[in-house]
């Protein structure tokens, strides 16, 4: 009886330890959001620009560790542009997006990328339309963030010092997927044009309409 209950124990431990290492993320890194609203501003701008505006946005996940199906993707850097009819914030069935990789990377990488974000990030991104290999650069020097993808997309961020130094009843949107240590952001310059969405913008002047922080898959 004594050795049922060791092995029955023993048992249970294993379980549970397989379970719990089959639960831990297999990626982890820094992710930028940028929308096209303002997410952290005052009441009346939120209301203007909600019903017309916020139908696109730029997603950049920054790898730092992890592989996905034992494929190494530590320092690489996948952007997605997103998409929609409405404002993204209430608009989850007309999203379509595309999905930038590096033209570094090797054809295991880019497979392994797309099914990653295909699979855990379904809607959020909604419909890929298309995966382009590009050459895409990821810079950051303390609160600043740049990120380049060829020719189609330029995007510098300086995000707040920390998550107090905003106001929180001011920040009227959550990033469109579950990250870590959220803090606001202002893009300085934002501008996209490609020719896979029927989308373009060339922002003027800064905005606070960037999150960042940390995402583990």
């Amino acid at each position: 009886m004594k050795k049922v209950f060791v092995w029955t124990t023993l048992a249970l431990i294993l379980t549970a330890s397989v379970a719990f290492a089959t639960q831990l993320p297999s990626v982890q890194g820094e992710y930028i959001e940028a929308r096209a609203a303002s997410v952290y501003t005052g009441a009346c701008h939120f209301g203007a620009e909600f019903v017309d505006g916020g139908k696109e946005a730029t997603l950049v996940w920054h790898i730092q560790r992890g592989t996905w199906n034992e494929v190494p993707l530590e320092g690489l850097t996948a952007v997605a542009i997103v998409t929609a009819k409405k404002n993204l914030a209430i608009d989850t069935e007309t999203r379509k997006s595309v999905l930038y990789v590096n033209t570094e990377t090797t054809a295991a990488q880019r497979t392994a990328l797309r099914e990653m974000l295909a699979t855990t990030q379904t809607e959020v991104l909604g419909d890929i339309v298309a995966t382009q290999t590009a050459p895409i650069a990821f810079t950051k020097k303390g609160t600043q963030y740049d990120v380049t993808v060829g020719e189609v997309l330029a995007l510098s961020v300086n995000r707040y010092p920390c998550a107090a130094c905003t106001q929180p009843l001011q920040i009227w949107y959550e990033p469109l997927m579950n990250i870590q240590n959220a803090i606001v952001g202002k893009s300085e310059v934002y501008r996209y044009k490609d020719t896979h969405l029927p989308v373009t913008w060339h922002q003027g002047d800064a905005v606070n309409n960037v999150f960042v922080g940390d995402f583990s898959m």
